[in-house]
C-alpha cells in the first residue's frame, strides 16, 4: 500500500483537505462574522418599528413575513448551489441582505415599504447559511468534522455581541437612518472577501427541486430540534430587547455574556462534547436554554439578565451546528445539499415564523409568561432527544 505523504497526513489529522483549506476556513469564518454582524442589526427592528408608530400586530407581521422569502430561498438552496455554484450564490445572498436591510433607511416608517425591504433581506438570509455551510464542509475531512463545523457557526451569534449594542448606540445618537446605513458596512467586507476563496468542486445539478435526500424519517428529530432551537433564539432577537428596555436593562447586559458563553461552548466545550451522541449534546443545550428562560422570566435586574444570557448562550452554542453536522455525518459531499437545505429551513422557520405566535404569547401572557412557556417547550424537547434515534444510514 502506498504510504501517504507526511504533509498530507498532517492536513487530514487537523481536519482540512489541504493546507490552503485551513486558510480558507479562517477566511470563511471572517466572512460569516461580517455577514452576521449586518444581519444581527435586525435585533433593533422591533424597537425601530415601535418608535415609528407601528402597532404590535404590524410589528409581528414585519418580523415574521420575512420567513416567506427566507424559507423559500433555503428550500431552493440545494438546486441553486448545483446550478449556479456555491460561491456565486453566497455573493448573491450577501448582496440581497445588505440591500434589504440598508433600504430600511428609506422605508422603516411605512408598512408596505418596510415589508418589501424585509422580503429582499429575507431572500438573502435564506441563501447564505446553506451556501456557507456547504462551502465550509467542502474544506473539511471527517476528522474533527463536528468540532470544526461548530467553530464556523460561532460567527453567527458572535455578531450578536457586536451589532445590538453598537446599533443601540447609533440609534440613540444618530437615529434609525444612520443605523440602517451602518448595518450595510460589514456585508460589504464579507462580499469582498469571498473573492479570495477557491471554488469547491461543482455539485451535481438536478432538474427541479430535489429534496429527497433530506426527506428521511431519521432526520425528523434533528429537524424538530433545530426548529425549536431557532424559535428559542428567535424570541431573543425579536422581543427580548423590548423586554430589557422595559426593565431599564441595557442590551449589553444580556448579549455580551450570551456571546461569551456561546464562544466558550463552541471553542472549548465542544472539545469535550464532540464525541457524545449529537442528540444528547443538543438535549444539553435545551436544558441550559430552559434554565436561562426561567431566570430571564423571574429575574428583573441586570445580574439576572447576565446569568440568563450566559445560560442561553451556552444552550444556543450547540443547537444549529451540532444538528448541521448530525445530518451530514456519513454522507458524501454531493449528498449533503438536501439535508442541509432542510435543516436550515427548519432553523429559519423557528427564528422567523415563530415570532408571529410569540407576538400573541406576549400580548396574552406578557413577556414573563412568554418566556416561561418557551422554557417549558425547551424542557419537552430535551426529553424527546433522549428517545432512541434511528441511524440515517440505514433508512
Amino acid at each position: 500500500m502506498t504510504q501517504m505523504p507526511p504533509a498530507h497526513q498532517d492536513n487530514l489529522d487537523t481536519g482540512f483537505i489541504d493546507a490552503i483549506a485551513k486558510r480558507e476556513f479562517i477566511l470563511a469564518w471572517i466572512i460569516g462574522l461580517a455577514y452576521s454582524t449586518t444581519q444581527n442589526y435586525s435585533a433593533l427592528l422591533a424597537i425601530v418599528f415601535e418608535q415609528s408608530g407601528h402597532e404590535l400586530a404590524a410589528i409581528g407581521l414585519l418580523l415574521s413575513l420575512f420567513a416567506i422569502p427566507t424559507l423559500s430561498a433555503t428550500l431552493l438552496s440545494a438546486l441553486c448551489a448545483g446550478r449556479f455554484g456555491i460561491l456565486p450564490m453566497a455573493r448573491v445572498a450577501i448582496c440581497l441582505t445588505a440591500v434589504g436591510l440598508g433600504s430600511l433607511a428609506l422605508t422603516w416608517f411605512d408598512f408596505v415599504g418596510a415589508l418589501i425591504s424585509r422580503l429582499v433581506q429575507g431572500a438573502g438570509v435564506g441563501f447564505f447559511l446553506p451556501m456557507m455551510m456547504l462551502y465550509v464542509q467542502s474544506r473539511l475531512t471527517r476528522a474533527r468534522f463536528v468540532y470544526l463545523v461548530t467553530i464556523f457557526t460561532a460567527t453567527i451569534p458572535l455578531a450578536s455581541a457586536i451589532a445590538p449594542p453598537l446599533g443601540e448606540w447609533t440609534l440613540a445618537h444618530w437615529g434609525a437612518r444612520a443605523l440602517f446605513v451602518q448595518s450595510m458596512l460589514p456585508a460589504v467586507l464579507a462580499l469582498v472577501l469571498t473573492f479570495f476563496l477557491r471554488a469547491p468542486a461543482p455539485l451535481p445539478s438536478k432538474p427541479g427541486l430535489d429534496l429527497s435526500g433530506g426527506l428521511q424519517r431519521a432526520f425528523l428529530m434533528p429537524f424538530l430540534a433545530v426548529m425549536i432551537g431557532g424559535a428559542l433564539y428567535g424570541y431573543l432577537v425579536s422581543y427580548l430587547p423590548n423586554h430589557l428596555q422595559a426593565r431599564g436593562i441595557g442590551l449589553a447586559a444580556f448579549f455580551m455574556p450570551s456571546t461569551l458563553a456561546l464562544l466558550l461552548g463552541r471553542f472549548i466545550g465542544m472539545r469535550f462534547l464532540q464525541h457524545m451522541q449529537p442528540p444528547h449534546v443538543v438535549a444539553l443545550g435545551m436544558a441550559l436554554s430552559a434554565l436561562g428562560y426561567g431566570v430571564l422570566a423571574l429575574g428583573e435586574s441586570w445580574p439576572a439578565a447576565l446569568i440568563a444570557g450566559f445560560m442561553l448562550g451556552g444552550g444556543n452554542s450547540v443547537m444549529f451546528p451540532v444538528v448541521s453536522a448530525w445530518v451530514s455525518q456519513g454522507l458524501e459531499p454531493h449528498q449533503r445539499a438536501a439535508p442541509q437545505a432542510l435543516a436550515s429551513t427548519a432553523f429559519y422557520f423557528g427564528i422567523y415564523v415563530m415570532p408571529l405566535p410569540q407576538t400573541f404569547l406576549v400580548a396574552h401572557f406578557g413577556f414573563t409568561g412568554a418566556e416561561l412557556i418557551l422554557g417549558l417547550i425547551a424542557l419537552a424537547m430535551m426529553g424527546l432527544l433522549y428517545l432512541p434515534q434511528k441511524d440515517k444510514t440505514h433508512v
